[in-house]
């Protein structure tokens, strides 16, 4: 009988000890997938999600576009909804999205053009408005992916929600295509 309990016990320990090495190995693998980023040379790039964008998605998000202009077309008289449009379409330029309809380059002219209107204005959203074009106008673009779904929420998008932020190269590839 003695025998017999060491058999088990000692079953029950192996058992015990594959059960914690699958586990570890599960989770390594999973923290591996979520926290391994692709080099900034690389063409992949992680989504907002986690997950890696494969380099036929980014042709799709570099290539040339309908509705492009240089310029924002904006004045001191234009309303809220024309600079939240021309905020939308100036975010294109630096966000991955399944669907993208019109940009204005993101330059540091067009930038200070609607950051002037927006300061001018008394529009209903100024606060919001003007903390996001005043990041721009800093060279802050972190929040870009955001900024793009604040717009495209309040103009209640369907398709086109922002996933991510094109690396340096895929920008550079998107203007050269667009502008």
């Amino acid at each position: 009988m003695n025998k017999f309990r060491w058999s088990m016990f000692g079953l029950i320990a192996a058992a015990a000890i594959i059960s914690v090495v699958i586990t570890i190995y599960q989770n390594a693998k999973e923290y591996e997938a979520k926290y391994n980023k692709p080099n900034s040379g690389d063409i992949a790039v992680m989504d907002v999600t986690g997950h890696i964008k494969k380099d036929e998605d980014m042709e799709e998000q570099t290539s040339e576009i309908g509705g492009v202009q240089d310029e924002t077309g904006l004045t001191q008289n234009s309303t809220q909804e024309e600079v939240m449009d021309v905020m939308h379409h100036m975010t294109h330029q630096k966000v991955i999205a399944e669907e993208k309809w019109g940009a204005v380059e993101m330059n540091s002219e067009n930038i200070n053009a609607v950051y002037d209107i927006v300061v001018d204005s008394d529009f209903m959203l100024k606060g919001d408005l003007l903390n996001i074009v005043s990041g721009w106008k800093e060279g802050n673009f972190d929040n870009v992916a955001q900024d793009h779904n604040y717009f495209w929420e309040y103009q209640n998008g369907t398709v086109g929600k922002a996933t991510g932020i094109l690396n340096t190269d895929e920008e550079a590839e998107f203007i050269d295509n667009n502008f």
